[in-house]
Formats: structure tokens, C-alpha cells, sequence
């Protein structure tokens, strides 16, 4: 008879400030606190901690607030989405070089907060060029700021993104050659389950491919997709954490809840996922 691991500790998930964007940096870390969660994906809005390729806030206050809920930053996740200017597919020379610069400042704050991990995506492309010029670019940059990051220690988590927000990497064959383009050795992969589930891919077909390369998961519910919280969709959070405990998957599981009906009330939208994920923890 097998014996089916489908609970995982508590202590391995983790909120993220996304869904806290129209609320304070404390109010955000005390919710996040109070909903029985240790960790955060730190998501670089400048509510909570600003970042842009000219310098960063002061590091101090967040490390002091942080230190007083007694969170844990286990990931950070620049903003690199369209249109923000900055994202590894940028193009023309200036934006090229003002993109190093912020993932330059990136790589020095997750120095500086002892996080190990930065959750990137292969940026976006124009449509009207061809989607080789824009992988080029994508593949070029994102080795040049993993050789720095090497010099820190600091990893990359590399995530697919769905074929409506970008044309570069949207599949697990992309992220594979991406991958191998790439050719740095501190690159891993993030598993975005909103992703993955609009590519119709599984998370088996992610570890059969990558095995021990996944290293972070965005781990949110769909219809079958949606980027929802735990309880919204149709998943089987259950059996997800099954696939991760057979694969021997050791990293943290990240709540991206992304619809903007979440953003008014984020710590009750949060207090529901634990609600339902409550089964499921040892």
C-alpha cells in the first residue's frame, strides 16, 4: 500500500505584499504576522520598500520592522512586469543600462537582508519586432546580472510567464532552453502555478524536466486559472503538495494572489487561504 505525503509544515509558506499594495508596510507585516505566517516574498512596490536603478531606500527601517514581527524575507520580487520600465528584454541602450542598475540595486538590498533567492521573469517584447531579437536581449541581460549576483551569493528563480503578458518564455520547453541559453549556474526555476496552468503543463512535467533546479513556487489556486487565493479555484492543494513531497521539493510556497478584488481586504482574503490550506499542514 502507498503511503500518500500530502501535508507539508506550515512554517514553509509564505505571504506576499502583492495583495497589501493600497496598505502600509506595517499594517502589511503585522496581517501577514497575525494570519499564522513566518515568511514573505518581498514584492518591490514603493509603499513598502522602493527600488529603482538610481539608488534605494534606506535599508535600516525595513530591517527593523521586519525584525519586530519576526517575519522572515525568503524571496524578492522586483516589479519587471509591462509597463514597467525595467525588465530583462528591455531595449535601446539607456533602458538596457538603467535595467542592469536596478537589478544591480536589487542584488545588493537581498545582500543586505541575508534573502538568498530573487524571483525574476524574461521580460516582455515589442510586437512588432521579431520574439528572437527580444529572447537575445532577455538571455543577454539575464546573465549579466547573474554573474553579479554570483559575486553576492544570490540566486535567480526564473519563472514561465503566460502567453498574453509575454511572448519570450511562456512554456517549459522556453524555460528549458532559456535555461541553457542562460548557462549561469546560480539561475533556477520558479514554479508559477498560475502560469503553468494556462500553458495546460502539470507540475510533474516541471520536475521531470528541471528535477532538483526548482527551487520557489507562486503557489495559487485557479479556475483552472486566475492567480487566486486558496478557496477561489479548483485546485487540489492537497494533491499539489503530494507531487512537491514525492519530487522532494524543499523550498517555500509563495501566495500571489494577483486579482485586484483581493486588494481591499488582503488580510481576510489571506486568513481564508490558511483556513483552507489548514488540512494540509503536519
Amino acid at each position: 500500500m502507498v503511503t500518500r505525503n500530502y501535508k507539508i509544515n506550515s512554517n514553509r509558506i509564505a505571504g506576499m505584499n502583492y495583495y497589501y499594495r493600497n496598505y502600509s508596510r506595517g499594517y502589511m507585516l503585522k496581517a501577514i504576522k497575525n494570519n499564522g505566517i513566518q515568511n514573505i516574498e518581498l514584492w518591490t512596490c514603493p509603499q513598502h520598500y522602493f527600488v529603482n536603478n538610481s539608488g534605494r531606500e534606506d535599508i535600516s527601517t525595513l530591517k527593523k520592522s521586519i525584525q519586530e514581527t519576526g517575519l522572515k524575507i525568503i524571496c524578492i520580487t522586483p516589479q519587471q512586469g509591462n509597463p514597467n520600465p525595467f525588465n530583462l528584454a528591455a531595449r535601446g541602450e539607456n533602458l538596457m543600462e538603467n535595467t542592469f542598475y536596478y537589478f544591480k540595486n536589487i542584488i545588493e538590498t537581498a545582500y543586505e537582508l541575508d534573502v538568498k533567492y530573487i524571483s525574476i521573469n524574461p521580460g516582455w517584447d515589442y510586437y512588432d519586432e521579431p520574439i528572437s531579437v527580444a529572447w537575445n536581449r532577455s538571455v543577454n541581460m539575464c546573465k549579466r546580472i547573474a554573474e553579479y549576483a554570483s559575486d553576492y551569493r544570490i540566486n535567480f528563480v526564473v519563472e514561465a510567464l503566460q502567453p498574453e503578458e509575454s511572448h519570450i518564455v511562456s512554456s517549459i520547453s522556453d524555460l528549458y532552453k532559456y535555461l541553457d541559453n542562460v548557462g549561469n549556474s546560480n539561475v533556477f526555476i520558479n514554479i508559477d502555478l498560475g502560469a503553468m496552468a494556462r500553458n495546460q503543463e502539470t507540475i510533474e512535467q516541471y520536475f521531470h524536466v528541471f528535477t532538483d533546479k526548482i527551487r520557489h513556487c507562486h503557489f495559487v489556486d485557479g479556475d483552472p486559472i486566475g492567480h487566486l487565493a486558496w478557496g477561489d479555484g479548483v485546485r487540489n492543494p492537497g494533491k499539489d503538495f503530494e507531487i512537491f513531497n514525492e519530487f522532494n521539493y524543499k523550498g517555500y510556497f509563495s501566495f500571489e494572489f494577483a486579482q485586484s478584488r483581493y486588494f481591499r481586504n488582503p488580510k481576510l482574503v489571506e486568513e481564508k487561504a490558511m483556513l483552507n490550506l489548514k488540512s494540509y499542514f503536519l
